[in-house]
Parts: C-alpha cells; structure tokens; sequence
C-alpha cells in the first residue's frame, strides 16, 4: 500500500471516528430517537468522497477498521457499535463492487440497507446479544424498517451529492493525499496527527 493510501484512510477514518465520537455522543446525550440513522448519513458522505481518492477494493472497510479504532480510544467500549460500523464498510465496498449501476442513489440505497440488515440479523440470531436476542424479529423489523428506512431517505440524496462533490475536489483541487502540494499534503497531515493525538491523550 502506498503512502498517499494509508494518508487517506487515516484521514477519512479520523473524520468518521470523530462524528461518531462528537455526534454520536451529543445525540445520545439528548436521547435523539434512532440516532443511528444520521450517524450513517455521515459515514456514507465520508466513505463517498473518500471512494475517489480511495478507489481499491476494500477501502471502505478499511477506513470503517480504523474509524473503529479512534472510536475505542474515545468512548465506553459496546461492541454492538463498532460491529454496526465494520460491517456499514463492508456493505458499502460490496454495494460499489457488485452493482453495475453508476447510480449513486441506487448505491446509498443498497449500502445502508445492507448494513442495518447484515448488523440486525448477526448481533440478534449469531451473536446472541441479549437485549436484542431478547427483542427477537420485532426488533430486527423496528431497527432495519425505521432508523433504515430513515438514513436510506437521506442517502439517496446525500450520497449522490457527495460523490458530486468528491468528484469536484478530485478534479479542481491539489490532491491533498499526493506528496505533491506540500501545503495542502502538511495540512492534511496535520490536521490528521492532531486528530490521532487527542483521541490517544483521551485514553490516556
């Protein structure tokens, strides 16, 4: 893997691991209903853009890994969460490699769907955790059909927006990730080091 792939995917990975960090904690605080939901818009926007500087296979995983590991440096370790973001990144490497289609509304459709289902289906009936063993179908039905239902809406607009926009920033502006603008590639690093640190110092 070269240099300006593991820059990216700290990068894009510090952004998700923050949101979930920062978001998925206020809107936890303020006990917002099916907070799941724009939890996954914004890992979705994140991964999209990131598909045009990371465009291999797997990528998407691969900065759902890290984002996990960020996560774990910041927050009370549930292993339903991460399991729901891995298994998010994989969803939306599987939904890119496998349609043909180049409708991106059709891909923010299938990678969110898939996620919520593939996470519904495998912390209730493999592994067995217990308050959604507990629930059984009905909350399986209850998670995929509304707080699903909900980031999908959103998905189909957000995620051919950003592809838009990452499209834009591929094409109009120096690729941050390329050793070649050592102002926008220090920035990038930066920004990307301060993230890591504060997020180890806070375990710490």
């Amino acid at each position: 893997m070269r240099k300006e792939h593991i820059l990216a995917i700290l990068f894009f990975a510090c952004l998700w691991g923050v949101s979930e960090v920062v978001l998925g904690g206020f809107l936890k605080s303020a006990h917002v209903p099916y907070y799941s939901a724009p939890l996954t818009v914004v890992a979705l926007m994140i991964l999209t853009v990131a598909r045009h500087y990371l465009p291999q296979r797997g990528s998407a995983t691969a900065i759902a890994s890290i984002a996990m590991l960020f996560k774990f440096l910041n927050v009370q370790f549930f292993a339903c969460h991460f399991l729901a973001m891995l298994l998010l990144g994989l969803s939306y490497d599987l939904a890119s490699g496998l349609l043909k289609t180049r409708n991106k509304a059709v891909l923010g459709l299938t990678a969110t769907y898939s996620g919520y289902i593939l996470f519904a289906l495998l912390i209730t009936y493999v592994f067995r955790y217990q308050s959604w063993s507990e629930a059984g179908l009905e909350r399986v039905l209850r998670y995929v059909g509304i707080s699903g239902t909900l980031a999908a809406v959103v998905n189909l607009a957000a995620v051919p927006a950003c592809h838009r926009l990452g499209g834009i920033l591929k094409s109009k502006a120096v690729n941050p990730f390329a050793f070649k603008s050592a102002l926008a590639t220090g920035c990038v690093s930066v920004i990307t080091l301060a993230l890591w640190f504060l997020g180890i110092a806070r375990f710490i």
